[in-house]
């Protein structure tokens, strides 16, 4: 009689508790990544060392983020090629090398082109692409999961700002760039650790020397699609592997731009919020250290608000489901910015920052919940990848628009307004089709 290796039920507890690596795995990656956060306490630095105007700082920074957004798509088809694993382990190394080669820029030419392709290459290949794997694992509770992952960019709000601005003061804006590129150093050996679960259902596995397990029936291909491949000519061949590996298709429903729409609009509001939080605070008179620490407040809303929609999602068993609660979100964040142009007193403005973190942090973890709920585990890394490649245009546009507002009117208070007023029409988007039957009805 065969006996089973001693080894095969350890290998089968290792593999199941690997989630769990994994998970630890994406809410490191989050919170090491250096943030818009880090960037706002760098600009007046950097203005003074390059002679630049603020608004110039901020859209370069803010394309640095957005081309790595704009490699979305690509990023996900790549990683359906070479893997999840590979991809991020690449770009932690793309992003420490940006971030050190920038700190040695001599002029404004130099620094823009290092941060280009370092952030956006390296951002490209870590933002989304560990939590496809992360999908893989928590199939039956992804809400939550994908929560509890999401905060680690919260926690490196809430420690990278103070850290960044000790950095600046003790070491100068060049020492505390090499500091920061060497701790994004470690996402490559978390990305080492992102390993794609087992999937024996769809492949031809060995059980001994005389069974086997045969691929499903759905596997197997008829012999006329089989001759029509094989009559199909070298650009429709490039074409269909183009669809396949991007999931085109999904521009076919009207539910994913819909999506696309509001990320966009997500995506412009927050990183205007982000960039601009200390900025904003110091303008009304707050020193930089206090206005830093207001980014500490905002990382701490951030983190609740990205483990909320988790908890409750799980205690509710899904009462609201996440496109209500990505509409919460994206109320509070509207609200709480038109609020924060009428305040001037520091205790507000810490209470507004933890609102707007929350509303933020809402936002941010349940659109790749809508997304999973919408399109499945399977298309996530490609429906993440066009939504970061379409936001990325309106991410620049919210690097810009507010420091150029900024030195129109030497105040972010219509900055801010807008900002308010254009995140509200994202709630409008997304129900546009409920509020045109409801009037129809």
């Amino acid at each position: 009689m065969k006996l089973n290796s001693p080894f095969s039920a350890v290998k089968t507890s290792f593999l199941w508790d690997w989630k769990w690596v994994v998970l630890f795995s994406c809410f490191a990656i989050r919170a090491l990544k250096i943030g818009p956060v880090c960037w706002g306490v760098l600009l007046r630095p950097l203005k003074d060392q390059f002679n630049q105007d603020v608004w110039l700082l901020g859209i370069i920074v803010s394309i640095s983020n957005s081309f790595g957004d704009f490699i979305g798509p690509l990023v996900g088809g790549i990683s359906k090629r070479l893997g999840c694993r590979a991809v991020v382990m690449l770009g932690g190394f793309i992003l420490c090398s940006g971030l050190v080669f920038a700190s040695l820029a001599n002029d404004i030419s130099q620094f823009t082109v290092f941060l280009f392709l370092g952030m956006g290459l390296g951002f490209g290949c870590t933002n989304d692409v560990p939590f496809a794997v992360m999908g893989r694992y928590f199939q039956d509770d992804f809400s939550l999961a994908n929560g509890f992952a999401t905060t680690g960019s919260s926690f490196g709000f809430t420690l990278l700002g103070p850290l960044t601005a000790y950095l600046v003061d003790v070491y100068g804006w060049r020492g505390a760039l090499l500091f920061l590129g060497a701790i994004n150093f470690n996402i490559t050996a978390l990305g080492a650790i992102l390993k794609d679960p087992e999937r024996p259902d769809n492949l031809l596995v060995k059980r001994d020397k005389k069974t086997y397990e045969t691929i499903k029936d759905k596997d197997h291909e008829s012999y006329e699609t089989i001759k029509d491949k094989d009559h199909e000519s070298g650009f429709e061949k490039f074409w269909n592997l183009v669809v396949q590996s991007l999931d085109i298709t999904l521009f076919k429903e009207a539910m994913f731009i819909r999506i696309l729409v509001v990320c966009a609009i997500m995506r412009f509001t927050q990183m205007a919020w982000v960039i601009y939080l200390v900025p904003n605070v110091i303008s009304k008179g707050v020193s930089s250290l206090s206005a830093s620490l207001i980014s500490t407040t905002a990382g701490i809303g951030v983190g609740v608000g990205q483990l909320l929609p988790g908890i409750v999602t799980s205690v509710t068993n899904n009462y609201l489901s996440s496109r209500t609660l990505w509409t919460i979100g994206i109320t509070i964040t509207s609200v709480t910015l038109v609020i924060d142009a009428l305040v001037d007193s520091y205790v507000a403005m810490l209470i507004l920052g933890a609102c707007q973190g929350l509303g933020s942090g809402m936002m941010v973890v349940t659109y790749r919940v809508v997304l999973y709920d919408e399109f499945g585990k399977e298309r996530l890394v490609n429906s993440m990848g066009w939504v970061r490649g379409i936001g990325g245009f309106s991410r620049v546009i919210g690097g810009f628009l507010p420091g150029w507002i900024y030195q129109v009117t030497s105040s972010y208070h219509w900055s801010y307004v807008i900002l308010g007023v254009i995140q509200a029409l994202a709630v409008f988007i997304l129900h546009i089709g409920r509020i045109f039957s409801h009037c129809a009805g």
